[in-house]
């Protein structure tokens, strides 16, 4: 059984070499990865407070924790994406615009695939307006894929 020890966490730790530390992980929804405090439980039940820096971008196997007994890294969950297959650059325009009036954070899943994340009202009408080439599919959506207008935001983060 833990400790159920609270772990406040301020600042990315200083990663020292692996060894043989425990792998744990905080599993965090797509849109969680922007929280500035987070406070739950890991996979293997130690609670963690969080409590980013607003220049620290969380990305699937960000480390925030490590110690000689064990190492705590980000797991984004997949979820349910609507998802434009295509490479017609005219195309994917016109989609990034009719997404981006909703304001919501497209994701470049691979060349010729965006993904955002599933909308109920939104599919119907995308999937009406596009046809066959949007789809539904699961996709972990990492800050490290966000399309933005002013470049990646992870590019962004490794210049500063």
């Amino acid at each position: 059984m833990l400790n159920k020890e609270i772990i406040r966490i301020d600042k990315l730790p200083v990663l020292q070499p692996p060894g043989q530390q425990e792998e744990d992980s905080l599993v965090l929804e797509w849109y969680e990865v922007n929280r500035t405090k987070i406070k739950r439980e890991t996979m293997s039940g130690r609670m963690i407070h969080l409590d980013k820096p607003t220049s620290t971008v969380l990305q699937q196997g960000t480390v925030i924790y490590q110690d000689d007994n064990f190492v705590v890294r980000i797991f984004i969950k997949p979820c349910t994406c609507i998802v434009l297959h295509s490479n017609d650059l005219e195309l994917v325009g016109l989609f990034c615009f009719d997404v981006g009036n909703r304001h919501l954070p497209i994701y470049m899943i691979d060349d010729n695939k965006i993904a955002i994340a599933y909308d109920g009202k939104l599919f119907p009408a995308l999937q009406q307006k596009y046809g066959s080439p949007v789809t539904l599919a699961n996709y972990r959506l990492d800050p490290s894929q966000i399309v933005n207008c002013y470049g990646n935001i992870y590019e962004q983060q490794l210049r500063n």
